[in-house]
């Protein structure tokens, strides 16, 4: 319950991933039941995604999850990022859906991993969070974009439909492309 971005929200993260090469490295972490990284593993075909979750339960479900669905290119790596990350290849992409207080540590620590010409994403729905993202990729040299997504699912009543409203959520992004051009 809760682990899964909604499928409206990871439609429009992943379009800020900009998978545009199938051989990109992508690190999705706070990986919850791997539901980004199911996603990206088929656009990625030829690259990696290294998942990095440090709950035992939701690791065995992202293990399920990526059995039911045959992803081959996924590693999933048990531990509080960034604990063992240098173990893995760098990345072009960063998926960050999960850090809860420490988020502005753990973007900070993932930028730093990030390659030159590389995209960041992160996912939050609390605004003390949102500004913790927005600070440490700024302090990083890379200039956040910040849309909020609001998605309304329609619901059955006795007479007809209804729209119910999901949580809004923050998608932050933005590219270390100034690193590119040093």
């Amino acid at each position: 319950k809760g682990l899964i971005t909604k499928s409206e929200v990871r439609t429009v993260s992943i379009a800020k991933l900009r998978l545009t090469a199938p051989d990109l490295i992508l690190w999705d972490i706070g990986s919850g039941s791997g539901s980004v990284s199911v996603e990206c593993s088929g656009l990625i075909h030829q690259g990696r995604v290294y998942a990095f979750e440090k709950k035992s339960d939701r690791v065995k479900d992202i293990h399920h999850n990526l059995k039911t669905f045959g992803c081959k290119n996924v590693t999933v790596h048990q531990s509080a990022f960034p604990q063992g990350a240098d173990q893995f290849e760098k990345p072009d992409r960063i998926f960050i859906g999960g850090g809860g207080k420490e988020l502005g540590q753990v973007v900070d620590q993932a930028a730093r991993f990030l390659r030159p010409g590389g995209v960041i994403v992160v996912n939050t729905v609390l605004l003390e969070t949102l500004e913790m993202a927005i600070q440490a990729l700024e302090s990083n040299q890379i200039t956040p974009e910040v849309i909020q997504i609001q998605v309304s699912r329609s619901r059955t009543m006795p007479f007809g439909r209804r729209f119910q409203a999901l949580n809004p959520v923050w998608i932050i992004s933005g590219s270390n492309t100034t690193k590119a051009d040093q």
